[in-house]
């Protein structure tokens, strides 16, 4: 054998073992691949059950508020009950921005009564409540009252704009 072919055969075997090398590093890359593709998919199952949760988390929070609210709502002032549409709205919202909607929502007299768990006062009480919280809150491009005829009147809430007042969504177990 000649030193052509010695060295011929000498290259012929780093080029296999270069080549098995190569093969095994696109096996580990494919094998990586294959294993990321494992972990996004438990994450985002992971994500799901967490986004789950903390609807179940909001759902609870609104229940107890509404127990609450249940049980002292006869016996509400006319602060309270307009403090407690404040909330209402509040979290309303709060919901909405969560979802990446924005922030802006409002509710009709029927809705307040629903909200405030029908208390046993006058339709027209509740338009009082919804008037009294606007100036409770003090600033009209946040929140505002627009009354309407035929039912039409509205208690409109933009977080858009900016935050309510702390004391009102700290006052009466809000949020």
């Amino acid at each position: 054998m000649s030193n052509d072919s010695k060295r011929l055969d000498e290259l012929e075997g780093q080029l296999n073992a270069l080549q098995q090398g190569h093969d095994n590093a696109w096996d580990a890359i494919e094998d990586l691949q294959d294993e990321l593709q494992e972990v996004r998919t438990e994450q985002r199952r992971l994500q799901e059950d967490q986004d789950d949760l903390h609807d179940a988390v909001d759902h609870i929070d609104s229940r107890t508020d509404l127990l609450r609210l249940v049980e002292n709502s006869d016996e509400m002032s006319g602060k309270q009950r307009s403090v407690a549409l404040i909330q209402h709205l509040r979290r309303a919202a709060m919901r909405e921005r969560e979802r990446g909607r924005a922030a802006k929502v409002s509710i009709n007299r029927e809705e307040a009564e629903r909200a405030l768990q029908y208390p046993d006062v006058d339709r027209t009480t509740i338009y009082t409540d919804m008037d009294r919280a606007e100036r409770l809150v003090g600033d009209k491009e946040i929140l505002w009252y627009e009354s309407g005829s035929g039912g039409d009147s509205r208690l409109k809430l933009n977080l858009e704009v900016g935050e309510l007042p702390t004391k009102l969504t700290q006052e009466h177990g809000g949020r």
